[in-house]
């Protein structure tokens, strides 16, 4: 395992933000792996393990546009997102040892695809609401063992939808959460909320710089319901996923639309009675 990127990514799976959005369009998709689809806002950052060094998070949204004909590119600087948290360390490389990775990456970005944003920005600064995540991940590598195991947990507004997975040196992916939307834009944006939105653990085979095909997995939870307690994502989706490409499914897999009837909501449980046998996040 030399190099490691993760990527953190949040979307709205309906073509457009509805009444409380104001009718500006979503992303039209589902979970995916996929490095080519839209997001509100998506960011990046990679480790290299064997260097024991990380590079600065990129973070950047994808255009925002409205049926009215507004549109916003981005490409002024003064209107993309940024990052509020870029940290990390990596332990020092051991060919045979254990080695330890933590990241704490945090963005903010906020919907300018609206006229004259430019000569009104600063009364748009104050009055849009910036779309807040927070991301703590954890990983071990034994290379001994020929073992990754990972730790990991998404805090923020709870809305949109939102997304995290590694990618190994060779390309391949390995989801670690999937974030169904929580309440609308109008309530769930206002204010640097850090309510749960997902949190999972798991063990994964390691070849080389590849990721193996076996995955044991510890919890892995996603804090989006109606009741606005947690969902175990494997009983959601009636799987018990020992394989990688498995894991990956049943995340890719998942309804990312849910009910029509969506919470709003101050707080979240971060923790509530789950799986049997499942430890606490």
């Amino acid at each position: 395992m030399t190099t490691l990127t993760l990527h953190v990514r949040s979307f709205h799976p309906r073509a457009n933000f509805g009444i409380s959005g104001l009718g500006y369009h979503g992303d039209n998709r589902g979970f995916s792996l996929d490095l080519g689809v839209t997001s509100r806002i998506r960011m990046k950052k990679t480790f290299n393990v064997v260097a024991g060094t990380a590079d600065a998070a990129e973070v950047r949204s994808d255009v925002s546009s409205h049926p009215f004909g507004m549109v916003q590119d981005y490409s002024a600087p003064n209107t993309q997102p940024r990052m509020t948290v870029d940290g990390a360390q990596v332990d020092a490389y051991r060919p045979d040892g254990d080695q330890g990775l933590q990241a704490m990456v945090a963005y903010t970005g906020q919907n300018f695809a609206m006229p004259a944003v430019q000569t009104g920005k600063p009364v748009y600064d104050a009055i849009v609401p910036g779309l807040d995540v927070t991301s703590s991940l954890h990983v071990e590598i034994d290379r001994d063992k020929s073992k990754l195991s990972f730790a990991y947990r998404m805090v923020g507004d709870g809305f949109p939808n939102a997304e995290a997975f590694l990618i190994d040196q060779a390309g391949a992916p390995l989801m670690l959460a999937t974030h169904r939307r929580v309440g609308s834009a109008l309530h769930q944006l206002r204010g640097h909320r850090r309510i749960a939105m997902a949190s999972s653990a798991a063990e994964v085979d390691v070849a080389g710089d590849m990721f193996g095909s076996s995955i044991d997995v510890h919890w892995v939870l996603d804090y989006a319901t109606v009741a606005g307690a947690q969902i175990d994502v494997m009983q959601e989706t009636g799987t018990t996923p020992t394989t990688v490409s498995a894991w990956n499914r049943m995340h890719v897999g998942r309804d990312a639309v849910g009910d029509w009837l969506r919470r709003s909501q101050d707080t979240v449980p971060t923790y509530a009675p789950g799986r049997p046998g499942s430890s606490m996040p």
